[in-house]
């Protein structure tokens, strides 16, 4: 065999071979997809259901993604373009659950839900992505800790505005040894959930959901 019969035969074969791993990698997506989008539904299911008041604590996932709405000026929650909310009605009892994000974190971007009843009390806070320090930083999100849960039944009237705050800067709410950043950012951005419920006209009704 010549050195270029070599080469021409050592080429085909790495084509041949490049050509199966792409063809392996691109039924593996396909198979797949379905059961990440799944998976991903679960997750969302379970951290809006987090939120909510117990009234709500039944809703199927299909009442809740079927329960969203537009957010009026998103870019006061954080957003850099349109995003939407959720809104459920049921026996005299209202939910909104808003998307908060909040850029001010240690590592950057944490992004929050924050449910609030009709009396614009908060039922539940939940962080849905973060990159903050592993051990410092993460103990906002509710399996590291339940400072999170602290929140629970707050309204703009149980405070006043210099109390929403971590107790280094004179407010109400713990800190973390070795991690202010972290929750002043969360804390803010609760605050700033509860004011845009206030102050921005939203939904006032709901289709309930189905029994």
């Amino acid at each position: 065999m010549t050195p270029m019969s070599a080469m021409r035969r050592g080429a085909f074969t790495l084509g041949v071979f490049a050509l199966i791993t792409a063809g392996s990698v691109a039924v593996t997506r396909a198979l797949t997809a379905e059961r990440i989008t799944q998976h991903q539904q679960a997750y969302q299911h379970r951290q809006l259901q987090a939120v909510l008041p117990q009234a709500f604590a039944d809703t199927s996932i299909d009442q809740l993604l079927e329960s969203t709405f537009d957010l009026p000026d998103a870019d006061a929650l954080g957003h850099r373009k349109p995003a939407i909310g959720w809104q459920i009605s049921r026996d005299n009892h209202r939910a909104i659950i808003l998307p908060v994000i909040t850029r001010q974190g240690y590592s950057g971007e944490i992004d929050l839900l924050v449910g609030i009843d009709e009396q614009q009390r908060i039922s539940g806070v939940r962080v849905t992505y973060h990159q903050e320090t592993p051990g410092l930083g993460d103990k906002i999100e509710r399996q590291r800790s339940d400072w999170i849960t602290r929140f629970n039944g707050l309204s703009l009237d149980e405070l006043p505005p210099s109390a929403w705050a971590v107790k280094k800067d004179g407010g109400q709410f713990d800190g973390f040894t070795g991690a202010t950043i972290t929750p002043r950012a969360v804390v803010q951005a609760v605050y700033t959930a509860l004011q845009y419920v206030a102050e921005m006209p939203l939904p006032t009704s709901a289709e309930e959901p189905s029994q």
